[in-house]
């Protein structure tokens, strides 16, 4: 089980992105008030049972993993009773208009664990004196990892009976887990390379030498490479949107380096964000920045550059390449007035948008390809482990 993957689906990410299409008038996502209630409740839950630490909950802006100090705390009162008859109006709800709803072991789940954490951390304050509580800690991973001991020295059995059970803990606690450790000097993988390989490696770098040099991009990539010069405002849609969260995440960064105000001062929004932003301002707890609607052109420009002149770049590092097509064009752009630090910042603003885009591209490629399936369940999981 991943719990990230829980995590990222119910995220103010997501939950943002789904109140910025709403807002936009998009017509998939008018009666969208419901479930994005119900990510929010979600991620919330998820949230007071991360508490780990006594001061990240400052420097991450987000009250809702503070540690817990005091019995009056909304967040117990919340786990005590709005949860939990939120809980109840979901499966109300949804056995009035026809739905399932939640199981009755998830919706049970959820209503004892809520309910378990509000007695633990009210009996850790109040009884036992803690100065403050972290639910983090509050963890079956023992137990859990335990179980899994017990199955894997029954050979991974899904239906262990109580005599494997009993032999696998008499051998745990006999002999310990023994596991491999990260600081071994013994390599895991052993990979061979034949002279071949090697001979194939250098003609694959001459041919790419090749290739770079006479490499000739279509007019419609030249067209958007050349558009760099010029400062162009983009549509107001989702992936618009999108970059300009990236493109505030850029200006930070640049902040963080140069310390430079005539290099920040042309990129930053100083007006009230318009439609373009929303996605940072519905996110924003006083951390983010809003960039100018010309630089989120730029970035996103760059971006589509960037996908178009892939197909054509055949060789294993192409952010340097891109770099060497993209820089002369970017730095003549006049959005960009500094003259100490113009050149610094158009190459980092190259390479920081060049990680994302193969990034995604790559996750994509990644998901169309076919996953190993199985015709049938397999009697024991070892099948999995080949």
């Amino acid at each position: 089980m991943n719990v990230l993957r829980a995590i990222q689906v119910f995220s103010p990410t997501v939950t943002s992105s789904l109140k910025f299409l709403k807002a936009a008038g998009d017509d998939r996502f008018v009666d969208a008030d419901a479930s994005i209630f119900y990510m929010e409740n979600m991620y919330h839950f998820f949230q007071v049972h991360n508490v780990s630490s006594r001061d990240h909950y400052l420097r991450s802006l987000d009250s809702s993993i503070a540690p817990y100090v005091h019995i009056s705390d909304e967040r117990l009162d919340w786990l005590n009773v709005t949860f939990p008859k939120y809980i109840d109006d979901i499966q109300k709800t949804s056995v009035d208009v026809g739905f399932k709803g939640l199981t009755k072991e998830t919706a049970h789940a959820l209503q004892f664990t809520a309910k378990s954490t509000y007695l633990c951390v009210n009996f850790l304050l109040s009884q036992v004196g803690f100065y403050y509580v972290v639910t983090r800690s509050f963890s079956s991973d023992a137990v859990e990892a335990m179980f899994s001991h017990v199955r894997l020295k029954g050979g991974s059995n899904d239906a262990t009976d109580a005599r494997a059970a009993d032999y696998a803990l008499r051998q745990i606690l006999r002999c310990g887990i023994v596991k491999a450790s990260h600081s071994s000097n013994t390599a895991e993988n052993v990979n061979y390379i034949s002279p071949a390989n090697i001979l194939n490696l250098q003609e694959n770098r001459e041919s790419f030498t090749k290739h770079t040099e006479q490499l000739i991009f279509p007019i419609e990539v030249r067209r958007n490479i050349h558009n760099l010069k010029k400062c162009i405002i983009p549509d107001n849609n989702i992936f618009s949107a999108s970059v300009a969260f990236l493109a505030g995440y850029i200006i930070k960064k640049l902040e963080d380096l140069f310390h430079c105000d005539e290099c920040l001062t042309p990129l930053l929004c100083t007006s009230i964000p318009g439609p373009l932003l929303q996605l940072i301002a519905i996110q924003n707890r006083g951390g983010l920045v809003y960039p100018k609607d010309i630089f989120v052109g730029i970035i996103q420009l760059i971006a589509e550059s960037i996908q178009q002149m892939l197909p054509f770049l055949q060789h294993d590092n192409p952010g340097k390449y891109i770099l060497e097509e993209l820089y002369p064009h970017l730095v003549q752009n006049p959005i960009f007035v500094c003259a100490n630090h113009r050149d610094s910042v158009c190459k980092y603003i190259i390479k920081t948008t060049v990680k994302p885009v193969l990034s995604n591209l790559c996750l994509e490629t990644t998901d169309s390809v076919k996953t190993f399936a199985l015709n049938f369940k397999p009697k024991s999981r070892k099948v999995l482990k080949l």
